[in-house]
């Protein structure tokens, strides 16, 4: 359980503050810097003035209950992977208050799609002076997304990844390499039965994607808006081993939209109503990441987006540079 050194917070005379920061001592971040260094950046952001709780994975959900309890809190920030991130999201999502993120993961989809520095020091400065807006998030049946739910290959390599095991963030990397080859050496696919905003649907394929709000053309997979409403639904048509291995290359260099392997739609709800094994044989249950984290759902399954569900920390834009000469 969390001690009082692990929890910063002004002196006790004063009024709390309006700030929580809350970080996974299990991250990648973390447990590269070292607690001690990662405690004293952290415990100087917002002039020192933010109650910081370093806490496990397992003891993340109660704090935030402890802290949305309190009522002391207009902005809780999270540092963690797209996992917690989207956990504690869940958890705040129309409440009212406001959530920064601190990419402190392995990917960081979310963090990166806002605009947040790599860099922890300059990505706190960010939320410091961040302003606020309502942003959509989705759910898949009961639990919340912010960036995408991936059925198929992502789940596989999730899979073989844990499997092999992994103790910091460059051996995760490492076993996750080694994982995505054995998902393009065997490539398997999909049989899935879909309605999207009512109309049916019937789907074989790798790999089947769906963002919170559409995707733009870049090499990080970013959200193009985060307030339209729509849920990106991406999936990858059977290919051979070359084609996986182009688009693998078109993915990198930001020009996957123009693979002619992947079927792109849009809408706002979208059911899995089956799956179906080799020979007909029906699936109840499905194999799915959900921001990173792999999970097994019932079927059917219904994804939809909540337009405006969470109050986000949102970095403001950099300046412009002023035209040089006169």
């Amino acid at each position: 359980m969390e001690t009082r050194a692990d929890m910063l917070s002004p002196d006790a005379g004063t009024r709390a503050p309006a700030t929580a920061i809350l970080v996974n001592r299990q991250s990648g971040t973390v447990r590269s810097m070292g607690e001690g260094a990662a405690r004293a950046l952290l415990g100087g952001a917002f002039g020192g003035k933010a109650e910081l709780h370093l806490v496990s994975g397992a003891e993340v959900e109660q704090t935030v209950r402890d802290l949305l309890s309190s009522g002391r809190f207009a902005q809780i920030v999270v540092g963690g992977g797209d996992g917690t991130v989207a956990s504690v999201g869940g958890m705040l999502a129309g409440s009212g208050i406001a959530m920064g993120i601190l990419p402190m993961g392995t990917m960081n989809l979310m963090a990166n799609t806002l605009g947040m520095s790599a860099d922890l020091g300059q990505a706190l400065a960010q939320l410091e002076t961040a302003s606020q807006r309502n942003v959509d998030a989705a759910r898949a049946g009961e639990r919340l997304f912010l960036h995408h739910i991936s059925f198929g290959i992502q789940p596989r390599m999730v899979r073989i990844r844990e499997r092999l095991g992994y103790s910091t963030r460059l051996t995760k990397m490492l076993s996750g390499m080694r994982a995505l080859l054995s998902v393009m050496l065997r490539p398997k696919s999909h049989r899935l039965a879909l309605e999207i905003d009512g109309r049916p649907r019937l789907v074989k394929a790798p790999a089947l994607i769906i963002s919170n709000n559409i995707y733009e053309d870049s090499a990080w997979l970013r959200q193009a808006v985060l307030d339209e409403g729509l849920l990106g639904i991406y999936a990858l048509l059977p290919m051979s081993r070359l084609a996986l291995l182009r688009l693998a290359l078109d993915l990198l260099r930001g020009r996957w939209r123009d693979n002619l392997n992947i079927a792109e739609e849009h809408g706002r709800e979208v059911t899995i109503r089956v799956s179906r094994r080799r020979f007909g044989r029906l699936r109840r249950r499905i194999w799915a990441t959900i921001d990173g984290e792999l999970t097994l759902l019932d079927l059917p399954l219904r994804i939809r987006s909540e337009p405006g569900a969470l109050r986000m920390m949102v970095p403001r834009p950099k300046a412009a540079e002023p035209a040089g000469g006169t």
